[in-house]
């Protein structure tokens, strides 16, 4: 069959944090989120908050491992309860809205980057004729927030399908958020490329509903393993050609 699409996976395949920002993300939410916590009687310091947080994030991020995802509007009330659980319970979605987007600004201020090649491959896939998607697992910064990181990288506009786990309550290896990809750029498994960098989650899974797969770095966590690797994503269409997948396009 020939090749219709190539879905990239986001945090270390097409973007990285940058790690020396996290102090000061930290400072910029405890500073937007003081004077929310203080109007519904939360006392809390900066030191206090990264472990509260911790506790919320830790058993949504094993749900996540099995496929299972919660809106940002639960993600933000399950932390407001590691403060107070009474505040969590009747806080209005207008007032989450506002506590979502204090650690959404935060986020924004201190954005990821993208990785060496991700501009070139995005360019080269599109120049092909190829449609393009992406599927990500998120966290606190929600999937309205990452379209704003894409689109302040000049990269949002390259994308056909964006599937973001919060959005759909799903997460990779979820096969449903797959198949979401493939309605949404009308493909078959097999005239579909996975590219990313996790094998639990970007590699294992889409091998077994039957995509063709390309992961970037070397990581071994995970089976069976992908049809090629990378060291980075500007190499994808080069993994593409050794696979003999563009020669159908022409």
């Amino acid at each position: 069959m020939a090749l219709r699409a190539v879905v990239f996976d986001l945090w270390g395949t097409l973007m990285t944090e940058q790690r020396e920002l996290f102090e000061e993300r930290a400072r910029l939410r405890f500073d937007r989120l003081q004077p929310l916590f203080a109007r519904h009687g939360i006392v809390t310091t900066l030191e206090d908050m990264a472990p509260r947080q911790r506790a919320a994030n830790i058993p949504l991020g094993k749900q996540q491992d099995e496929g299972i995802d919660v809106t940002a509007e639960e993600r933000m009330r399950r932390i407001l309860a590691e403060f107070d659980a009474s505040v969590a319970a009747r806080v209005t979605d207008e007032q989450l809205a506002e506590f979502i987007d204090a650690y959404g600004d935060a986020f924004l201020a201190t954005p990821p980057v993208l990785l060496e090649g991700a501009v070139e491959a995005l360019e080269r896939v599109r120049a092909e004729g190829l449609k393009i998607g992406l599927i990500s697992n998120t966290g606190i910064a929600s999937g309205r927030h990452l379209r704003q990181v894409l689109d302040r990288a000049g990269i949002l506009g390259h994308f056909d399908s964006l599937i973001f786990s919060d959005e759909h309550r799903m997460s990779k290896p979820n096969p449903k958020l797959f198949g979401q990809s493939l309605e949404d750029l009308d493909a078959m498994p097999t005239e579909a490329v996975f590219v990313g960098d996790t094998p639990r989650f970007d590699v294992g899974p889409p091998r077994h509903y039957g995509w063709w797969v390309i992961q970037v770095g070397d990581r071994e966590d995970g089976w069976p393993p992908a049809h090629r690797r990378v060291p980075h994503v500007g190499h994808v269409f080069g993994a593409i050609e050794e696979l003999g997948l563009l020669p159908t396009l022409r």
